[in-house]
């Protein structure tokens, strides 16, 4: 293995223009379990070597030796473990810029709050800190109902006890819903007499009309997103957004993502790319219902990077959260839903005909496409629509090679994960869901349906590239825990859900290294530790492959490298 490595790197020497001897490499990694993520099946380099931002050898270590210079920085890893970075297959960083200035609600391990009067605590707090005017909004994210002591969902009353007059808006953990008081209803002007939007629900206090507070899916979006998105200067955001990535790149991260667009949100991320300031690559999606100028715009480049900043494909959100219960199913939810009486099955967020317009518009400008469904009835209808598009355009169309995403793949059939893999669609899975909300999917959906969600084991025996994501910040952005869950499957309870769907830590792994960049058109340049690719790497204090698989999560980053330049060391460990 390692002599292939060497001859490989020898003969791809002439793609950089050397006639005889190369010119010596910047840098050199060794002494540690150097990981590859080449191929099937793990594969270790004694020695990776880096020049100009590129893997220039990756083998043994006497190879390596023969690049060096007076100047080559000789780096001992000292038993450490090294991989190609992290790519994100799916979060939302822009929202974490917006909420790096509202109240945390969240639940352990992501917060504290445990009762709605944590909440309204928590909301307190941040007021007092940001010394905010009673009249200005107010906002909190990350609250769960099903980890309340209350459980249930807080209303407009709960917070008004407390916010007579300031208008406050918290939302759900999901992202698909969001709880306004009653100054913030008046606010928009929502009333008894106000109908529920398409697509949404205005969940209504029991036997009238008069709304409780909970809005859901585009209701949320119909009467707050513009307060929800802020209206700070675009060079502010920007340097939140240069923060936000730096956090990222913490966690091992070379990629990010933000899965759900803005117009507002792409002027910040081209200021930041304009201004170097994006540390590690971002790949955005713009949401396609507000994309419509983007689209037609002849002078906008998809899937190419300008800077580190990329126009990724457009996102359609499809329905909602299975732990909110507004994911969309094939079966009724067997617990009781706010805002429906019986039968209750989830919401589309649009119908088949405008799905079917969506993807036809897509596939016809050449524009990857990412479709978010978490159950199987909106699975669905992805499936339907894919197949009606290329039916009736076929060959008309301008690539073959579509690599639809359909983000979450939650609560799936068998037959679904059949047809991703004949009609080549390919998901991204969200197996902290196992751990975060096993416990509540167990309840809501029945063992049998919870044992099948996100099924990646499924997946791979069907040769599919699938990825694995965190949808931060639903929950923690750490791919590593992301691996651990793959592997495990535990709820918080300790309960194991899924036993048959559990993946090897290599192949977990794979989901977060070259399969994500396989989901971006980018596994020629990224992924794995391959001569001639970027030089994305993360340093870890121990092999995941050589732990018990209880222990991944635990896994420390010590240092990620972004095309050969530190962007992240730890303060923990010195000495490499």
């Amino acid at each position: 293995m390692i002599k292939a490595f060497a001859l490989i790197s020898i003969l791809l020497l002439p793609q950089f223009g050397w006639s005889e001897t190369p010119p010596a490499v910047d840098s050199v990694y060794f002494g540690g379990d150097i990981l590859t993520m080449a191929g099937a099946i793990p594969g270790y380099a004694e020695a990776v070597a880096i020049r100009d931002g590129v893997i220039a050898y990756v083998g043994s270590r006497a190879g390596a030796d023969q690049l060096r210079g007076s100047a080559t920085r000789m780096v001992d890893l000292q038993g450490r473990a090294l991989l190609p970075g992290f790519i994100d297959p799916h979060s939302h960083i822009m929202l974490y810029v917006v909420q790096m200035d509202w109240a945390n609600l969240y639940a352990p391990p992501m917060g504290s709050v445990t009762s709605i009067d944590g909440i309204i605590a928590a909301l307190k707090v941040n007021q007092q800190r940001l010394s905010m005017l009673t009249d200005a909004w107010l906002f909190g994210m990350g609250y769960d109902a099903d980890l309340l002591e209350e459980q249930r969902h807080p209303s407009a009353a709960d917070l008004d006890r407390a916010f007579p007059d300031t208008p406050v808006v918290i939302m759900h953990v999901s992202g698909h819903m969001v709880v306004a008081n009653s100054a913030a209803m008046a606010a928009k002007g929502v009333t008894a007499d106000t109908a529920d939007p398409p697509g949404g629900v205005i969940v209504r206090k029991p036997g009238s009309s008069e709304p409780q507070g909970l809005f859901q899916e585009i209701a949320l979006q119909t009467f707050f997103l513009d307060e929800l998105v802020p209206k700070l200067p675009v060079q502010t955001q920007a340097e939140k957004l240069e923060k936000a990535l730096h956090y990222y790149a913490s966690f091992g991260l070379t990629t990010a993502q933000e899965g759900g667009l803005v117009s507002a949100q792409l002027e910040v991320a081209r200021y930041a790319a304009s201004h170097d300031m994006l540390p590690i690559d971002l790949v955005v999606l713009p949401v396609a219902q507000y994309a419509g100028a983007l689209v037609q715009n002849e002078d906008t480049e998809w899937g190419v990077y300008d800077g580190r900043l990329k126009l990724g494909g457009l996102k359609i959100t499809l329905d909602g959260s299975p732990q909110g219960k507004t994911a969309f199913l094939t079966a009724p939810y067997l617990t009781p839903v706010p805002g429906c009486e019986k039968h209750c099955l989830g919401t589309p967020q649009m119908s088949q005909e405008k799905l079917e317009a969506a993807v036809r518009d897509a596939y016809t400008d050449g524009i990857q496409l990412y479709v978010h469904c978490n159950g199987d009835g909106a699975i669905d209808m992805l499936i339907s629509a894919h197949t009606s598009v290329l039916k009736t355009l076929g060959e008309r169309l301008p690539y073959s090679d579509r690599r639809t995403v359909v983000v979450h793949s939650q609560i799936m059939r068998p037959d679904q994960v059949e047809a991703y893999s004949e009609l080549g669609l390919v998901p991204s899975f969200f197996t902290n869901h196992s751990y975060y909300w096993g416990d509540v999917h167990l309840a809501n959906l029945g063992a049998e349906v919870a044992a099948y969600t996100s099924p990646m084991r499924a997946a791979m025996d069907k040769g599919i590239r699938a990825t694995n994501h965190t949808d931060y910040t639903v929950t923690a952005i750490d791919p590593l825990f992301t691996v651990w869950s793959a592997v495990n499957r535990v709820t918080r309870n300790g309960e194991i859900i899924g036993p048959k769907q559990r993946i090897s830590a290599y192949e977990a792994l794979q989901a977060v290294t070259i399969n994500a960049a396989h989901q971006y058109f980018e596994e020629h340049s990224k992924g794995s530790l391959a001569v001639g690719k970027r030089a994305d790497l993360v340093v870890l204090d121990r092999n995941p492959l050589k732990v018990d698989g209880a222990d991944l999560r635990d896994i420390r980053v010590l240092l990620t490298l972004k095309d050969g330049e530190e962007v992240y060391r730890s303060s923990f460990e010195d000495g490499f």
